[in-house]
């Protein structure tokens, strides 16, 4: 087999360098976004990569293998979120326009297979398939609970695979079968259901800018140590001072690591935007008082570990000093979920705050943002997904969350 890596601006570009190369047989392996080089680059869009593979003995066309799961479309006003990237669809819609005939023929084949193995599997004491002209459109429940159980499992079981609490799954299954009724169909229960985790997710806030020209904003980023707040804090002044051409300022109270005071000053410098540094809780007002001509003051904070209760003294200090107008509590998605529940108990003594999850490239634990919105009760914000300034990160998009998570709705 011949595996080579293949590089262009967007996933369309290395996409027909593949096609060009190997041909339509490729094998996609991998897909990735990778940071350009070079200080100069530091804002520069993210290149794509791209590895394929090609068994240099194969003559026939390759078959696509497609997932068992029944598929539906999300009911009519379903919530999507805009985000700053979304190269998922882009590289869907760029790959599947250069497919081949004949590949589209073969995925139309293991469809119609698939479906005919859901169908009989939902026909009590029928074990063969049944013919493709002989299916219904929709897989109706039609008096029979254990159709109605088997749909609802289905869904329940795609939930726990992507980590959803237990607790959380077996509420939202009562709810559905509080709701259904004899002629409830497949639709009509992932509908409950996506309905109902789109209830839990809530509306997703991004910072607020102050109506009032006169005074600074002051935005706080808490949390543990390695939660990715010093990059995410550059993503977002980034975003403001380009997209929306705000005055910024920058404090760093993280003095606990110098390379975390060089990295935001390097941030800082190329946007043109102050950093100040302070060393003690008490120098924080001077310090907000000094930007008091910016629109946004942000504060970085060193991480703390919810087990050092000397270090929370210092903290909670400076946020009592600097009296944030939001807080934003910065939790990374590859953390173990009793963990995150330990981290969230030790950040009680906040009066209010929102949350941002970080490193969502790192993990497909898709479930740990239900789970914590639900553990929280706090409102959901932006979610990062790489270390690309100020691309990787977009407010969270609730409706694709909440289809993942079902798992047999198609994203």
């Amino acid at each position: 087999m011949k595996i080579k890596r293949y590089i262009g601006k967007d996933s369309h570009e290395a996409m027909m360098k593949v096609r060009m190369d190997l041909g339509s047989d490729a094998i996609i392996l991998n897909t990735r976004k990778i940071k350009q080089k070079g200080l100069t680059k530091l804002f520069a869009k993210p290149l794509v990569e791209v590895l394929a593979a090609i068994d240099e003995g194969a003559n026939k066309p390759r078959k696509t293998n497609m997932s068992a799961n029944v598929h539906y479309e999300p009911p009519a006003g379903g919530q999507s979120l805009p985000g700053r990237n979304d190269n998922t669809e882009k590289q869907a819609k760029g790959e599947g326009q250069e497919e081949s005939t004949e590949s589209l023929k073969n995925k139309v084949y293991n469809m119609e297979q698939m479906l005919q193995r859901i169908y009989a599997q939902m026909r009590p004491g029928n074990t063969d398939a049944v013919a493709v002209e002989e299916m219904p459109p929709r897989l109706s429940v039609q008096n029979d609970t254990d159709k109605t159980y088997k749909i609802i499992q289905i869904f329940s079981d795609n939930l726990l695979k992507n980590s959803v609490d237990s607790s959380i799954v077996k509420n939202l299954v009562q709810n559905v079968e509080n709701n259904i009724t004899s002629t409830s169909n497949v639709n009509d229960i992932a509908a409950q259901m996506y309905n109902h985790i789109i209830s839990i997710l809530g509306t997703p806030q991004a910072i607020q800018l102050k109506e009032e020209e006169d005074k600074a904003k002051v935005v706080a980023f808490v949390g543990p140590t390695g939660a990715g707040k010093t990059t995410t804090l550059a993503k977002i002044a980034a975003i403001f001072s380009i997209d929306y051409n705000k005055q910024i300022g920058i404090i760093s109270t993280d003095t606990y690591r110098i390379a975390a005071v060089e990295q935001l000053k390097t941030y800082a410098q190329i946007l043109g935007a102050p950093v100040s540094v302070i060393y003690a809780p008490e120098e924080i007002n001077k310090a907000i008082d000094d930007f008091s001509d910016k629109e946004l003051i942000f504060i970085d904070t060193a991480g703390r570990s919810h087990n050092d209760i000397e270090q929370f003294e210092e903290l909670k200090k400076i946020i009592a000093l600097s009296d944030p107008d939001e807080i934003f509590l910065l939790i990374s998605l590859t953390t173990d979920y009793n963990v995150c529940k330990e981290i969230v108990k030790s950040y009680s003594f906040l009066k209010d705050y929102k949350v941002i999850f970080t490193k969502m490239d790192e993990s497909f634990n898709s479930g740990m943002i239900l789970n914590l919105r639900k553990f929280t009760d706090k409102r959901l914000s932006y979610v990062t997904t790489g270390q690309s300034v100020p691309d990787d990160i977009e407010i969270v998009n609730i409706d694709k969350i909440a289809k993942k998570l079902l798992g047999s709705i198609r994203v």
